[in-house]
């Protein structure tokens, strides 16, 4: 079995979590190294966006609990959870729609723009420098996911393809160590999802990043990933490197039907 290749940034021990008499989540481990890029791979239902929405403070667990940098992150909620430098995307894109996509980008930004109020109410040189720096930032993180062309657009007015990256470009700005991507390849073509894997791998080196990714394509998993943690009925039945995973017998009879990981039907 994979070793952990770095100190563990983010831990699950023993994470459990109910929903009135369904278990989601059970006895739930796992450790995410600096610098990995993670995958969690399982069927439908299986509990993964569960532990995503627990890690990121939407859920409480029921049982165990989620270390980061060691220390706990229970009873901590969204945004003290986002101060921590976890930042997120979700399955069903949450955007706001009727703002530009520009600003878009300077609203996942507020965290880290930090205006003093008195400079913002009476529009000081430091609070419009500081204004000219945020709006550059935002640019060069549109160029980034090639949507700069796109700024004054509307995010309502996007294509699919490009609101996904929007929303990615959206957490980035946050200023995050670690990224939890949910399903960011959902509805896109095969070319789409080509791209999505590099882009992945480049912001990754770009913001010496830490990735955490949902994702049901598992061949972009087994390109992507440095390791995969697999869940079915809430439990984790296997953990390793992409071709640890490939092999185990128990993903093979629970989730792919009896072929190895990472073929197409």
């Amino acid at each position: 079995m994979s070793t952990l290749p770095a100190p563990a940034l983010l831990r699950a021990e023993g994470v459990g979590c109910r929903f009135g008499g369904v278990r989601a989540l059970s006895n739930v481990n796992l450790a995410v190294g600096e610098g990995e890029i993670f995958g969690l791979i399982g069927p439908n239902g299986a509990g993964k966006t569960t532990l995503f929405n627990v890690i990121s403070g939407l859920t409480r667990a029921s049982e165990g609990r989620v270390l980061w940098r060691g220390g706990s992150l229970e009873g901590l909620g969204p945004e003290r959870i986002s101060r921590c430098g976890i930042a997120r995307t979700f399955q069903n894109l949450r955007l706001f729609d009727n703002l530009s996509v520009l600003d878009n980008v300077r609203v996942g930004m507020h965290r880290v723009a930090g205006a003093p109020l008195a400079g913002a109410l009476l529009a000081s040189p430091a609070f419009r420098r500081r204004q000219a720096e945020v709006q550059d930032q935002a640019m060069e993180l549109l160029e980034l996911f090639d949507l700069a062309a796109l700024a004054p657009q509307r995010a309502a007015d996007l294509a699919y393809g490009d609101r996904r990256r929007l929303e990615m470009a959206r957490a980035l700005a946050t200023g995050p160590s670690l990224l939890l991507l949910d399903e960011p390849a959902a509805g896109m073509n095969p070319a789409e999802k080509d791209d999505l894997c590099a882009r992945i791998a480049r912001i990754r080196e770009r913001f010496a990043l830490t990735v955490l990714i949902i994702e049901h394509h598992v061949p972009l998993m087994m390109r992507l990933c440095d390791r995969l943690a697999v869940l079915n009925f809430g439990e984790r039945i296997a953990l390793g490197s992409p071709e640890e995973v490939r092999h185990d017998p128990r993903v093979i009879e629970a989730y792919l039907g009896g072929r190895p990981a990472g073929q197409d039907p």
